[in-house]
């Protein structure tokens, strides 16, 4: 199996939240933001549904120049990286997903950036 594809993630999104940078106690810098996806779904009632997902994406500072010109809030963005699964002190399972790379899915017609129909035409999702 290609370890490069392992534990990956690829995610589109609007860009929702950036925070701060910040430093671990090993003195390495890092920022976390935020991407939101909505979810279009019909319910049993034929009811359509648009459904926001946050996804908090860690990014090192080694990756911040692949970042630096994406992290606009309300931009349309493809983030790819890994996601990493570890126990904390108390035994708890924390994922983390860890941007390495990003590039701009900005288009001149922003009703284009909105519109995920094209991603449920042949989807028949009941809830």
């Amino acid at each position: 199996m290609n370890h490069n594809v392992f534990n990956s993630f690829s995610l589109v999104g609007n860009v929702a939240k950036v925070n701060e940078i910040k430093k671990q106690s090993n003195g390495t810098k890092f920022k976390y933001f935020t991407i939101c996806q909505n979810t279009k779904y019909k319910d049993k009632n034929g009811e359509i549904h648009d459904e926001p997902n946050f996804f908090d994406i860690k990014v090192y500072e080694k990756q911040f120049k692949y970042f630096e010109k994406n992290l606009e809030i309300g931009k349309y963005i493809n983030v790819i990286g890994k996601v990493k699964v570890y126990k904390d002190k108390k035994n708890k399972t924390i994922l983390t997903l860890i941007g390495s790379d990003s590039r701009s899915l900005q288009t001149d017609n922003q009703e284009e950036i909105f519109d995920y129909d094209w991603l449920n035409e042949t989807d028949n999702i009941e809830v």
